[in-house]
C-alpha cells in the first residue's frame, strides 16, 4: 500500500519544493546579509514544538525522509504544479538564482573577503536554518497545512556538520552533480551466490540436516579407526615391520622374521628353549636366559623342523632333536588391543605326532577370522622325550628322570608368557587346547600349583584324565634297559635313530604302553584339584581308528562281533600288562586331594595283590557278552555298535565320570556357586563319512575347532560352526555359555547340529564300575 505523504497530518515533506527527482529546499527570504546582521542567536528562544500527532511514520520512511533532508533521497518524480502521488513541487525551485549572490560559482562557506575567518563562518547562512514550519491545526473535520513563516530569531544554525558542497542540491545558485557510481546496477551474480549461500545455510541449521551429518560423521569415525586396526597402521603410514611378503618382530632373544599368508602374520619354527643336545639329551628343557643361548642378527623362522618321532605302525620318523620349536599365527603385531592366545598341544600318542602339519594347515586363517593368537610347541616324542633311565636320575639333583616331553610344554608356555606381547597376544589370557597325547600331558599342568600362573583356562579332548601314578623308580624294565648303555656318557653320545629303534613295537603304537611317569618333580606325586577352568570332552566313536583292523572282518555273526568287543576291551588294558606296581607305596592308602569318603576322584590304576596273572584283569567273554546285549537295543549297525561299545568302556564313560567327580568336588567345596574354576564337559555324536565309516571318529571335534573339517552336508557345516563357536566362547569367556552355565555334575553337552544339555549318559551307567578300563597314553 502506498501513502501519500504530502496528505499526513505533519507531515514533514509537507510544502517541500522538488527538483527532478531530488528534494530541494526554498530558503528563507531573509537569507544572506539579513540574517548575518541580526543579533545574537544563542538569546534567540527555541522554535515552538509540533503537537504530537497520532499518526506515526514508520522508521523505513523516516529514515528515507531524513536521508530526503540531506539532499541524498529519491522521493518522487513529478513535474513542476503536480502533486498527484507525489510531493508537490513549486515554481520558485525552477527560478533563476537571487541576486544576493554576486557570484554563483563561489561558496560562500569556502571563500571569503573577509579577514577575519570566525567573523566570516558565523555570517555565513547554514543551509540546515529552517525559515518554514509545518504547523498542523484542525478545521471541523479536515486538516489542512499552513506555513509558518518563521523569524529570523527562530532559525537553527548548524555549525557542527558540513556536507560538500556538490552534494548540497538545496541551494538553487549550486549546480548539482550526481555521483555516478549510485546508478550503477549491482551484479546479479553477488546476489545469486549470497541467496543461493543463504539457503544453503538455513537447511544446515535445521535439525535433520544437523542428525544427519552427526551421523555420517560417526560412521567415517568408525570405519577410520577399523581400517587403522585391521591394517596395522598401513592406513596412516607404512609399518616399518611389515615388508611384503615379510614381517618382523622381537623376542626376548631378538628380532624374528616371519611371513604373510591368509591374511595373518606366520612365524614357524621359532626356537623356544635351548637344544637338547649333547649333555642336554635326556634332560629337562631349559629357558634361553643367556645372551650366548640366543642369535646374533634376525632369526628367518619360516620353517619348523620335526621332532623325531612314530608313526600310527611304530615305524620311526626321522626328525632332529634340535626341534623344541614354536609356531605363531597372529592377525596383529600392535600391543594396544591384545587377543586372546590358543597354545595347541596334539598327537595320537606320547610317541609321535603324524597329525600335526595337517592341524594346523588353516591356523592362519583362523586367527584371522576369529581374532586370535594361536600357538603350537613342539615337543620331544618316544624314547627322547620319556625315559626313565636311573643312571639319568643320579646325575641330576633332585633325583628325578623322564618326562622330559612335559618339561618341553611347561617351557613353552613359560617362552608364551614372555613373548606372546610381541606376537599381538595377552600373556593374561591363555587357553591350552590338549587333544589325545596333548590331553595326556594337561592333567599335571592343570592340578599343578604352576598351572594357573602359565594358563588360564584348558579345553582338553579325546583322553582319559588318568593322573599318572607309576613312578619313575618303577618304569618297566623292559623300557628302561632298551638301550645297552651303563653311562651317561654312552647315553648322550649314541645316534637319535639308535636310541628311537631301541623300545620293543609294542610301546611305539599309538595304543601302546603308558609313558607318562610320575618324578616328583615335574609331574607331582600326590594330584590336586583343576586350578583353571576346564572343558573335557570325547567324541561318541572316539577309539574308532583303533578298531579300523576289523571294520572289514565283521560280518553278520554274532561270534565275530563277539570276538571284536573283547579285543577292543583287551585294547587298552593289554598295554599294562601285569600290575607290576601292586606293591608301591604309591599305591598306598592315601588321602588324595578330593577325597570324598575315602574314594578319590582322580581315577587309580588297577590293584590286585592276590594274584599278579593278567587275566585277572582283563575283561572276558561273558562281560563283553553283557556289554553287546546292553548295547544291541541302543545300535543296530554292527560297526557302529562296535566303536560306540569300545568308546564308553575306553574313553567316553570314563572321561564323563571323572568331570562329574571333579565338578561336584569342587562345588562342594563352594557350596554358594561361586567357584572361580569350574569344570564342564561335552560329547560330539555327531557322524560324518570318513576312513573310519560314517562315525563320530576322534578327530571330528578338534578338525572343526582348528577349522580343517572337510563339510560334505550342510549338517557337517553346521555342526563345524557350532562347535567352533562353542569353543572360542569358552576361549574369551571361560565358559560355554553366557548366563547359567551346566557344569559337569548337573549335565553334559552334547553336541551335533545344535547344542542340548542332558543330565546324564545312559550307556555310561553299565560301565560305572569300570574304571580300569581306560585309556592311557
Amino acid at each position: 500500500m502506498f501513502w501519500d505523504i504530502t496528505d499526513l497530518p505533519n507531515s514533514p515533506m509537507s510544502g517541500v519544493p522538488v527538483v527532478g527527482r531530488y528534494v530541494s529546499r526554498s530558503w528563507s527570504s531573509g537569507s544572506g546579509a539579513a540574517q548575518r546582521g541580526g543579533g545574537d542567536q544563542r538569546h534567540q528562544p527555541s522554535p515552538p514544538q509540533r503537537p504530537r500527532s497520532p499518526w506515526r511514520i514508520p522508521a523505513f520512511f523516516r529514515r528515507k525522509f531524513e536521508i530526503a533532508q540531506r539532499g541524498g533521497g529519491r522521493v518522487a518524480s513529478t513535474a513542476p504544479g503536480e502533486s498527484e502521488g507525489g510531493v508537490a513541487v513549486t515554481e520558485e525551485a525552477f527560478k533563476d538564482p537571487p541576486p544576493t549572490l554576486k557570484d554563483p560559482h563561489k561558496d560562500p562557506m569556502r571563500e571569503s573577503t573577509s579577514t577575519d575567518p570566525i567573523k566570516d563562518f558565523e555570517a555565513t547562512p547554514s543551509p540546515y536554518e529552517e525559515p518554514e514550519v509545518c504547523a498542523l491545526s484542525d478545521d471541523g473535520d479536515s486538516i489542512h497545512r499552513r506555513l509558518i513563516k518563521s523569524s529570523p530569531i527562530r532559525q537553527i544554525r548548524d555549525v557542527t556538520f558540513r556536507e560538500p558542497r556538490y552534494l548540497d542540491l538545496f541551494d538553487p545558485s549550486v549546480s548539482v552533480v550526481r555521483d555516478p557510481k549510485l546508478d550503477l546496477p549491482k551484479p546479479a551474480s553477488k546476489s545469486r551466490a549470497h541467496s543461493i549461500f543463504s539457503r544453503f545455510l538455513s537447511s544446515l541449521a535445521s535439525t535433520k540436516v544437523i542428525i544427519a551429518c552427526s551421523i555420517i560423521l560417526v560412521v567415517l569415525v568408525v570405519v577410520i579407526v577399523t581400517l587403522a586396526s585391521t591394517s596395522q597402521g598401513t592406513f596412516f603410514s607404512p609399518d616399518p615391520r611389515i615388508q611384503h611378503p615379510h614381517v618382523t618382530t622381537v623376542t626376548t632373544c631378538g628380532p624374528v622374521q616371519g611371513t604373510i599368508q591368509d591374511g595373518s602374520y606366520v612365524f614357524r619354527g621359532i626356537p623356544y628353549a635351548i637344544p637338547p643336545l649333547g649333555k642336554l639329551r635326556f634332560r629337562p628343557a631349559q629357558l634361553q636366559t643367556n645372551l650366548n643361548d640366543c642369535w646374533t642378527g634376525t632369526y628367518v623362522a619360516n620353517v619348523t623342523q620335526p621332532c623325531w618321532s612314530y608313526d600310527s605302525q611304530g615305524a620311526v620318523v626321522e626328525g632332529s632333536e634340535d626341534c623344541l620349536l614354536i609356531d605363531v599365527f597372529t592377525p596383529q603385531l600392535g600391543y594396544d588391543s591384545p587377543l586372546p592366545v590358543i597354545v595347541f598341544v596334539g598327537g595320537a600318542s606320547l610317541g609321535g605326532d603324524t597329525q600335526r602339519p595337517w592341524l594346523l594347515t588353516k591356523a592362519a586363517g583362523l586367527a584371522k577370522t576369529k581374532r586370535v593368537v594361536v600357538l603350537s610347541p613342539q615337543v620331544r616324542r618316544g624314547l627322547l622325550g620319556f625315559f626313565p633311565h636311573p643312571k639319568l636320575a643320579a646325575s641330576t639333583y633332585p633325583h628325578t628322570a623322564g618326562n622330559q616331553g612335559v618339561s618341553d610344554l611347561l617351557t613353552a608356555l613359560t617362552w608364551v608368557q614372555h613373548n606372546v606381547e610381541h606376537f599381538g597376544g595377552d600373556p593374561e589370557q591363555v587357553t591350552f587346547l590338549g587333544h589325545q597325547a596333548g590331553a595326556a600331558m594337561a592333567w599335571p599342568l592343570i592340578s599343578s600349583p604352576q598351572g594357573h600362573r602359565l594358563v588360564h583356562s584348558a579345553w582338553v579332548t579325546g583322553s582319559v584324565p588318568l593322573y599318572p601314578e607309576i613312578p619313575w623308580r618303577e618304569a618297566d624294565p623292559e623300557l628302561v634297559d632298551s638301550l645297552n648303555c651303563s653311562t651317561v656318557m654312552c647315553l648322550e653320545s649314541i645316534p637319535a635313530r639308535t636310541v628311537m629303534e631301541a623300545p620293543p613295537l609294542e610301546w611305539r603304537h599309538p595304543q601302546g604302553r603308558p609313558w607318562l611317569l610320575a618324578d616328583g618333580v615335574i609331574v607331582p606325586f600326590l594330584p590336586s584339584m583343576p586350578q583353571v577352568p576346564l572343558m573335557i570332552g570325547s567324541t561318541e566313536q572316539a577309539a574308532a581308528h583303533f578298531l579300523l583292523s576289523w571294520r572289514e572282518r565283521l560280518g553278520i555273526s554274532h561270534q565275530q562281533l563277539l570276538d571284536a568287543a573283547v579285543d577292543g576291551l583287551r585294547l587298552n588294558e593289554v598295554n599294562y600288562g601285569q600290575p607290576v606296581w601292586s606293591g608301591s607305596p604309591a599305591y598306598g592308602h592315601v588321602n588324595w586331594p578330593g577325597d570324598k569318603g575315602g574314594q578319590n576322584v582322580w581315577p587309580q590304576p588297577p590293584r590286585n595283590d592276590e594274584s599278579s596273572e593278567l587275566g585277572s584283569i582283563i575283561p572276558g567273554s561273558a562281560e563283553a557278552e553283557a556289554a553287546l546285549e546292553w548295547y544291541s537295543n541302543l545300535k543296530d549297525d554292527p560297526w557302529l555298535l562296535l566303536t560306540t561299545l569300545v568308546s564308553d568302556a575306553t574313553v567316553t564313560c570314563p572321561t564323563l565320570a571323572t568331570a562329574e567327580k571333579l565338578s561336584r568336588t569342587l562345588s562342594h567345596n563352594h557350596p554358594t556357586g561361586t567357584e572361580d574354576v569350574p569344570v564342564y564337559a561335552y560329547v560330539s555324536r555327531h557322524a560324518r563319512v570318513s576312513r573310519a565309516g560314517a562315525v563320530a571318529d576322534g578327530l571330528s571335534d578338534i578338525e572343526s575347532i582348528l577349522g580343517v573339517f572337510q563339510s560334505q552336508t550342510d549338517k557337517d557345516v553346521q555342526y563345524a560352526r557350532t562347535i567352533q563357536d562353542l569353543f572360542f566362547f569358552f576361549v574369551n569367556y571361560g565358559s560355554p555359555e553366557w548366563q547359567s552355565p551346566t557344569p559337569a555334575h548337573l549335565g553334559v553337552y552334547m553336541l551335533d547340529g545344535n547344542i542340548n544339555v542332558e543330565h546324564s549318559r545312559l550307556q555310561c551307567e553299565h560301565w560305572s564300575n569300570s574304571s580300569h578300563l581306560m585309556r592311557r597314553f
